[in-house]
């Protein structure tokens, strides 16, 4: 019986190395197969409609001749001869950086405030949480009836004090900045509600050790608090960075596009070529060009981002 056991030893122990290796194996299968649907949805939402974008860009397919024949690199040489696409470019880059940077600033002094032991805080937190519930288009209505130049609340308010009323959808000064608010009262709470899971995530023991040192809040917040959440500050900034590039039913709503071009951004004229226009190849040498210029500011932000980690 002993010698027995002592031969069934080997036996149980080559078999019990070989299943970690067996296992992982399984394990990989599996998450293989579980992520295929997924990927395979990706790549047909995406990338598919992406390759077939750049192969229509060098192509002359227009609504008025839908024949897709080979142009070479004509629409890209008429990128640089477009008088509109340098001023495009600067509104987008304008209502881009003005409203990144605001949602990312109110977003995270939000989150810093819903983030403090007080009372009623839950409360807050939920009423906050409002302008995500409702529709982007909701939203884009209700601040063009807010600005209304003879019946938005605005005005009104502005007449009571005796401040001059604003024609703010029509101006060519006021419009862009009219955009960037309302854009920025959906935004800041992507921001806020990010940033207030890293800051209730944080552990208390740094906070408390550096209070105790004798650090002021403004301290606290610099040198510990925005280290610790700036990895999720710039997954916040990255997100709003595209879903601001491809900003396209507030601005449709709100102005149009106007006054003129002062609040047409790259999206939106590549919605004006394609569907106004019908210059559907020309539309998409402007998609790719909206895709490179979207690529260059996300990649600085994920390098920023990356080497402040480290």
């Amino acid at each position: 019986m002993p010698s027995g056991q002592a031969a069934a030893r080997p036996r149980s122990t080559s078999s019990a190395g070989r299943r970690p290796g067996a296992r992982s194996r399984s394990d990989r299968r599996f998450f293989v197969l579980a992520a295929l649907p997924a990927f395979i949805v990706v790549f047909l939402v995406t990338i598919v409609p992406l390759a077939a974008a750049l192969g229509l860009s060098f192509t002359s397919y227009t609504s008025a001749n839908p024949v897709a024949s080979w142009a070479g690199l004509r629409n890209y040489r008429l990128l640089f001869s477009d008088p509109n696409v340098p001023t495009v470019l600067i509104v987008t880059l304008l209502f881009a950086v003005a409203a990144v940077l605001l949602e990312a600033l109110i977003g995270t002094i939000l989150a810093l405030l819903m983030a403090r032991k007080m009372r009623g805080v839950s409360v807050y937190r939920v009423l906050y949480l409002i302008p995500l519930m409702v529709a982007g288009i909701a939203a884009a209505v209700s601040w063009k009836a807010l600005l209304d130049t003879s019946a938005g609340w605005v005005n009104s308010i502005l007449g009571v004090f005796g401040i001059p009323q604003a024609n703010w959808l029509a101006s060519p000064t006021l419009a862009l900045p009219s955009v960037v608010i309302a854009d920025i009262w959906t935004g800041a709470p992507i921001v806020a509600v990010l940033v207030l899971a890293a800051l209730l995530g944080m552990p208390e023991d740094p906070l408390e050790a550096a209070r105790i040192d004798g650090a002021s809040q403004l301290q606290v917040v610099r040198y510990i608090i925005l280290p610790a959440i700036r990895p999720v500050l710039g997954f916040a900034v990255i997100f709003r960075t595209v879903d601001v590039f491809r900003q396209f039913g507030l601005i449709q709503i709100l102005t149009g596009g106007g006054p003129g071009t002062k609040t047409t951004t790259l999206n939106y004229y590549i919605y004006q070529t394609v569907f106004t226009y019908g210059n559907i190849s020309y539309g998409s040498t402007l998609a790719v060009l909206l895709i490179v210029a979207m690529a260059i500011p996300l990649g600085l932000i994920y390098l920023l981002t990356r080497r402040r980690e480290i």
